[in-house]
């Protein structure tokens, strides 16, 4: 095996290993407070320190063990990847369905910050609507934001709502959405973009995604599968890195889009 296969086996194919060289990014640890943290005990933690010494990814210092060189070089990369993982292995069948290129590149790169995602799949009798597991937090929500390519018949009246609560909406629509709100609910639209904790953009290129609310307490992604359908499924996530990577999707599309004032 090359040294570079027997380091992937090291750091990846033991939980324990992991876990431990995860925990040591920290700083340095007694076996005490590794058994602690770790809720271990003594001989198998020390099986797994031994092999970690060997191969150079960690270092003793009288009664602490703690990341070598190369170990401080390694640890922090393994992050990225490991969540990577964490949130395909979750929900595989999901996730191997949808066309990921969709997403930007830069925030692909980052799709494991979404972290613990779950899989909303509404009724047929609510196929259209916002499914209720987001209902109770997005009206608990400061801020709702919303990047969307398609038309929910729930729109008009769900934003207006949002915002007469006080909550700061912001949305933006492909210029088709755009429009069909205008002609058949121009009013509601006007109320819309008279109240002073609103905004509206318009994307006059294509958006890949369904659909995307991002929020002070969650994120919904809603995308279109490999063969270009659109099956009105959300993935959630609750995560606070998930929050910070949905403000960069919303971001990444409103500076391409034009801000509307007044119709």
């Amino acid at each position: 095996m090359s040294m570079e296969l027997q380091l992937i086996d090291t750091i990846f194919f033991s939980d324990k290993r992991k876990n431990l060289l995860l925990l040591l990014k920290n700083g340095p640890k007694t076996i005490e407070e590794i058994k602690t943290e770790l809720e271990v005990s003594s001989s198998p933690i020390m099986a797994q320190i031994r092999i970690l010494l060997k191969d150079g990814l960690l270092v003793q210092n009288e009664d602490s063990y703690e990341l070598s060189v190369k170990g401080k070089l390694i640890v922090p990369k393994m992050e990225p990847l490991l969540s990577t993982f964490q949130v395909f292995d979750e929900n595989h069948d999901y996730w191997a369905r949808q066309n990921l290129r969709t997403l930007p590149a830069h925030l692909l790169d980052r799709i494991g910050e979404l972290g613990t995602c779950r899989e909303l799949i509404p009724e047929r009798t609510h196929i259209f609507d916002y499914p209720p597991e987001i209902m109770d937090p997005l009206y608990k929500s400061r801020i709702v934001m919303e990047i969307s390519s398609f038309f929910r018949p729930g729109y008009p009246g769900l934003y207006l709502d949002l915002a007469q609560k006080g909550i700061e909406v912001s949305l933006v629509l492909e210029r088709p959405i755009y429009r069909k709100l205008v002609r058949d609910y121009r009013k509601g639209v006007e109320e819309f973009l008279n109240m002073e904790n609103t905004s509206l953009f318009v994307c006059d290129d294509r958006i890949d995604l369904a659909s995307s609310i991002i929020t002070d307490r969650f994120i919904s992604l809603s995308m279109i599968s490999k063969d270009g359908r659109y099956y009105n499924h959300e993935m959630v996530s609750f995560e606070k890195s998930a929050l910070e990577w949905g403000r960069e999707l919303f971001d990444y599309y409103k500076d391409m889009s034009e801000q509307v004032i007044k119709i």
